[in-house]
């Protein structure tokens, strides 16, 4: 036979009609092997010179083999694992069957036991009816006697009727006979006596040894029927566990739905009672703000009309009847009234935030749900003090300035104009929520992590927290910044 060859390269079988002096099986190989010499190729197959035909099952490449090899190593691996676990699978079901043939034996040992129980009994039984028929053997010679005595007695009065002459001379041992009578009689009574008790001592024995053959008879029988019987009765448990759980399962579906019910119906009257509270609230610390504002007022615009009378005075006064100093005093009390109308002025305006404050706190705590509050609540979380609410109400302020830039300019108007029919609170509540939902449906590239929620609908989790106040400021200052451009 010829020798068979193979590529230096890729150990691709050579055919039998190229020269036995070549090496290689295409022009790749000989460059990859010039060019990485002492190197194998298995990653492409032979040239396009070496006809790509091979036998069925061959292998065409050494890698391809030892591919083939690792397969049927695998596979030779989980057939051992499988005829292991038979194997394993097997031990079980003898160590059942070594069981099952235990309790088995434990049950025929049982029967028996109880079968020898039986024979006792049968035993005992047949003794009492030997010991019976002895006592009737006896009560029948007693009853045999008594005739006899009988028959005397009568055969006695018979010869003392014959013998009427006889009477006076037979009397005594008439009398004696009658006496020995009388006892017999009486001892006759005591041995039917005896014979009817000794019957209803042995019914009474027959009576409880059947009771007792019985009683074995059905424990045998209920013995043989137990794991029938037991079967039965837990099929029967099982059905009516099942069918108990289903009951069970749909009561308490529609208790809970029923809590629910009423756990919502509560939380919405509760809501409801909380928001109406609230808004009369609201509206007497309105109503109050407006009193103590036009209070304010009032007072406010006195003291200056007082104050511009002074000055009028003083400035109606003519130039040359005023010293230097007179004028400087003038010059002293016109700041000093200027800086007592601004300190008041800027008092006035704190009470008026602190009052806007207060406020929009109260707006926040109506436009939230209230089972989200106290969710809320129990994570943390105050709305009163959200930061990013407060954010917002910059964000929004500065996006109603760029937007009526827009509309000045006459560009396109792109920024959402402040919506006058809403307070400021209500449209920075409305855009924190949007924010957050927006941030848990598809966050932003430059955040890494997974947005989660603390208070659902209301608060997410730090990371995320400080990513939206961070996107909230640039987006701010890049409206800012096209405000100002636009200015210059």
């Amino acid at each position: 036979m010829r020798d068979v060859h193979f590529c230096k390269t890729c150990d691709f079988r050579l055919p039998f009609c190229v020269r036995t002096d070549r090496e290689f099986c295409g022009k790749r190989c000989r460059v990859w092997w010039y060019r990485h010499p002492g190197v194998k190729r298995l990653d492409f197959s032979p040239g396009e010179d070496i006809p790509s035909r091979r036998r069925r099952g061959q292998p065409k490449t050494l890698a391809e083999a030892l591919m083939l090899l690792a397969l049927e190593r695998t596979r030779a691996n989980e057939f051992e694992v499988a005829a292991k676990q038979a194997q394993t699978s097997e031990g079980i079901l003898r160590n059942q069957l070594a069981m099952v043939r235990d309790e088995l034996s434990e049950e025929r040992t049982k029967n028996a036991t109880l079968r020898d129980e039986l024979e006792d009994v049968r035993v005992q039984l047949a003794m009492v009816r030997d010991e019976l028929s002895e006592e009737r053997k006896k009560n029948a010679t007693l009853r045999d006697e008594l005739e006899e005595e009988r028959k005397k007695h009568a055969e006695t009065e018979l010869h003392c009727r014959k013998e009427e002459s006889r009477a006076d001379k037979m009397e005594s041992r008439y009398n004696s006979l009658s006496d020995d009578l009388e006892r017999a009689e009486a001892y006759s009574t005591e041995l039917e006596e005896e014979v009817e008790r000794m019957r209803g001592h042995t019914e009474d024995v027959r009576f409880d040894l059947e009771v007792k053959i019985d009683r074995l008879r059905r424990e045998s029988e209920e013995h043989r029927e137990s794991k029938e019987r037991v079967a039965k009765e837990h099929e029967g448990l099982n059905r009516k566990y099942e069918e108990l759980r289903s009951r069970f399962d749909e009561n308490e579906r529609a208790l809970k739905s029923r809590d629910g019910e009423l756990a919502k119906q509560r939380q919405s009257f509760t809501a409801s009672e909380r928001a109406h509270q609230e808004i009369h609230t609201t509206a007497d610390s309105t109503m109050r703000s407006l009193v103590e504002e036009r209070n304010r007022r009032i007072t406010a615009e006195r003291h200056v009309e007082q104050l511009r009378q002074e000055l009028r005075r003083l400035i109606m006064t003519p130039p040359s009847l005023l010293s230097e100093v007179q004028r400087l005093a003038l010059l002293d009390l016109h700041q000093d009234l200027l800086a007592t109308e601004l300190r008041e002025v800027k008092h006035h305006r704190d009470i008026a935030v602190e009052e806007q404050a207060r406020l929009a706190a109260r707006l926040l705590e109506l436009m939230s749900p209230g089972r989200y509050l106290e969710h809320a609540a129990a994570a943390g979380y105050d709305i009163t003090t959200d930061p990013l609410i407060k954010r917002m109400q910059e964000s929004v302020l500065i996006e109603g300035q760029l937007a009526q830039w827009q509309r000045a300019t006459g560009k396109r108007q792109r920024a959402r104009a402040f919506d006058t029919q809403q307070t400021l609170v209500e449209q920075a509540y409305a855009a924190a929520i949007k924010e957050r939902w927006k941030h848990i449906d598809h966050p932003h590239k430059s955040f890494r992590k997974t947005p989660y929620w603390l208070a659902t609908g209301i608060l997410l989790d730090e990371e995320s927290e400080r990513h939206l106040l961070k996107v909230t400021e640039d987006r701010a200052a890049t409206m800012q910044q096209k405000i100002g451009t636009g200015m210059r």
